[in-house]
Parts: C-alpha cells; sequence; structure tokens
C-alpha cells in the first residue's frame, strides 16, 4: 500500500490530544486482573510442585522485555506516521531555477 493510500484511509485509532475524549478504564483493569491472577496461579504452580522460586524470574523478565518492546515500538511508530505526514501534507517547494530551465 502507498504512503498516499495509507493517508487516505480512515484513522481507527483514538485520538490522543489534549481535547481527546477520555477512554474507558475497564479494559485496562481488566487485562491487569487477568495478569495478576496467571501470575498468582504460576507462582502457586512453582511453589507446589516444590521447584525453586528463582523459575519465575525468567518468564517474569521476558514478560517486562516485551512490554517494555511493545510500547517503544507504538511510540517510533507515532513519530514516524507524523513525520511522513507532515512531509505529504505540505506541497513541496518549486525551485525557481529549475522552472526558468524548463521555459
Amino acid at each position: 500500500m502507498s504512503v498516499h493510500a495509507a493517508l487516505a484511509r480512515p484513522v481507527l485509532r483514538t485520538p490522543r490530544g489534549r481535547h481527546a475524549k477520555p477512554r474507558p478504564a475497564w479494559p485496562r483493569v481488566a487485562g491487569r486482573a487477568v495478569f495478576l491472577i496467571f501470575a498468582l496461579f504460576c507462582a502457586g504452580a512453582v511453589t507446589g510442585l516444590g521447584w525453586p522460586p528463582v523459575l519465575l524470574v525468567v518468564p517474569a523478565a521476558a514478560f517486562v522485555l516485551v512490554a517494555a518492546s511493545v510500547a517503544k515500538l507504538r511510540t517510533a511508530t507515532r513519530k514516524i506516521d507524523t513525520i511522513f505526514a507532515e512531509e505529504l501534507s505540505e506541497p513541496a517547494p518549486r525551485d525557481p531555477i529549475s522552472e526558468g530551465a524548463d521555459n
């Protein structure tokens, strides 16, 4: 898909500005609750099976790294989208020297 076609598409994301309508908090709360329940279940399974609790460090570290990477990727994507939108919205300045050479 070309950049022009991508800019012509309607934006499906919600606006994120000073005047943007706040999004509902229940998806974040539900996601955190599910994660907490899953973490407690895993901790209970590890201690119930008699495994050393150090085994929980590797999955927790992997989750933190993935979450941080996703956040940075979203930020980078927004910056790139902003740059493309600014570049494509402004007409390119015409060079007066090349205009005279065309005649």
